[in-house]
């Protein structure tokens, strides 16, 4: 089992007309090309695109995928409903959270809250901030530590949890 990527990764020009209806045009590229490049090559493409489309661009989207060359089944009684919800704190005083769906019973303490001294949370929160510091919030704000870290099923909230 392991992760392995496709042979191309996907770059998606995203347009929008004068009624407002979207469209949208994709190219492929090496899988191997660095982010930085695609992104230079994607500008021009963007320029050269809108010289020929009365469309608007309203910008693009890279995307390199990967998939599960031999997937795991899934626990019997897992269900996506059910989720992890991890809250952190961002170098700009603000939060940024999200979620695991079928989150497991194992790292869960009675009240709802995840057991943040569980190995597995640990492992995952060091992925999450620890290193060489590459997720952030959606306004470019690094995370810096998790603040809170619950369940959540479907439309629980909060004040709901066990």
């Amino acid at each position: 089992m392991a992760l392995i990527n496709q042979p191309a990764g996907k770059l998606t020009i995203h347009y929008r007309d004068a009624s407002g209806s979207k469209g949208s045009t994709e190219f492929h590229f090496p899988y191997a090309t660095l982010a930085s490049v695609v992104f230079t090559a994607a500008d021009l493409l963007s320029a050269a695109l809108n010289a020929v489309t009365g469309a608007a661009i309203d910008g693009y989207s890279i995307t390199y995928t990967k998939f599960e060359d031999t997937p795991e089944a899934p626990d019997a009684f897992s269900r996506v409903e059910d989720k992890g919800t991890f809250i952190y704190r961002t170098s700009n005083a603000r939060t940024s959270l999200f979620t695991i769906p079928a989150i497991l019973n194992a790292v869960l303490l009675p009240n709802g809250d995840i057991d943040q001294t569980n190995i597995l949370i640990t492992a995952l929160n060091d992925a999450v901030v620890g290193g060489d510091l590459v997720f952030c919030s959606a306004d470019g704000s690094d995370l810096t530590a998790l603040l809170e870290a619950y369940q959540l099923f479907r439309g629980t909230t909060k004040a709901q949890r066990p």
